[in-house]
């Protein structure tokens, strides 16, 4: 087996155990009890925010692994995660969780369409890319899920921050 191969299914491990919880909590609020599925959708806000701390911490430690010309657009994409993380815990903090998940819905999968992603993914392996966009799609779901669930007019969660 190559190294490459190896490096990939590593990376492809963590980044679904990674995103487990979210796919757990997400689906756990439709299942328990109104009072502890308000826990456990601020449960989720938080490590989705904690993800995104993560992410930016990643994406940052990634400038030496390219050449200067791409400093710069790395730099540029990890503020991106940082700033929706501390939009999101703003607007959840001040307004409700409902703005919060909302922005952090809007945000991630508006992200994804910024304009100087793509030259850094023109040296990134086209299988990263396809794993990239999958863990993208699964999180958008899941802060769907989320969303969805503050916005419930039958179990009204949000009633509790009114």
């Amino acid at each position: 087996m190559h190294d490459e191969d190896i490096l990939l299914r590593s990376t492809q491990g963590i980044a679904y155990l990674a995103i487990a919880p979210c796919i757990f909590l997400s689906a756990a609020v439709w299942f328990t009890s109104d009072s502890i599925g308000i826990v456990i959708a601020n449960l989720f806000q938080v490590y989705f925010s904690i993800l995104l701390f993560f992410l930016f911490g990643n994406i940052w430690s990634l400038k030496s692994n390219f050449e200067e010309q791409y400093n710069s657009q790395l730099k540029k994409m990890a503020l991106i995660p940082i700033l929706l993380a501390l939009l999101g815990i703003a607007l959840t903090v001040f307004i409700n969780p409902a703005w919060g998940a909302g922005c952090l819905m809007i945000g991630f999968y508006l992200s994804r369409f910024v304009r100087f992603y793509y030259s850094i993914f023109e040296v990134i392996s086209k299988t990263y890319i396809d794993l990239l966009n999958r863990i993208s799609i699964i999180l958008c779901i899941c802060l769907m899920l989320i969303f969805t669930y503050w916005l419930n007019p039958y179990s009204n969660p949000l009633e509790t921050y009114i």
